[in-house]
């Protein structure tokens, strides 16, 4: 099955996501983040949406951006594909931002893992999430 990641429209990735089973409160977080995201991109198995993610940067010229990742079940038996399509994401992302922010959950494994392959640098935990700061070389 063809795997591919590109650059997506907040329209699109609703319309995507109404298909998907969100909490009331995923729902409003995720509608947040369209909306202040400056880039959107989809991750997609064939026709099925795998992954949603984009940068929230403070202001239209900043040099830093804030990102965020959703992903579905359709990511499970591709994450590899993914891993290898992210790393060379990340390097182009940070030729326009040469910082970028975030959080994770603690007990999110995966995702903790999937930010050290892009080179994250994890802060001290607090309520539960892990900041973490990906930096231009």
């Amino acid at each position: 099955m063809k795997v591919r990641v590109e650059r997506a429209t907040s329209l699109d990735l609703i319309l995507q996501m109404e298909q998907t089973n969100l909490r009331s409160d995923e729902k409003e977080i995720f509608n947040s983040c369209l909306r202040s995201s400056a880039n959107l991109w989809g991750g997609f198995v064939g026709e099925e949406l795998a992954c949603i993610f984009g940068l929230i940067p403070p202001t239209l010229l900043s040099n830093e951006a804030y990102l965020w990742l959703h992903t579905t079940p359709a990511l499970k038996s591709h994450e590899f594909v993914f891993i290898r399509y992210s790393q060379r994401f990340i390097g182009k992302v940070l030729e326009q931002y040469p910082t970028i922010t975030g959080v994770t959950l603690v007990d999110n494994t995966k995702a903790i893992r999937w930010l050290k392959w892009l080179g994250a640098e994890f802060r001290e935990e607090s309520q539960g999430v892990l900041p973490f700061t990906i930096r231009a070389k």
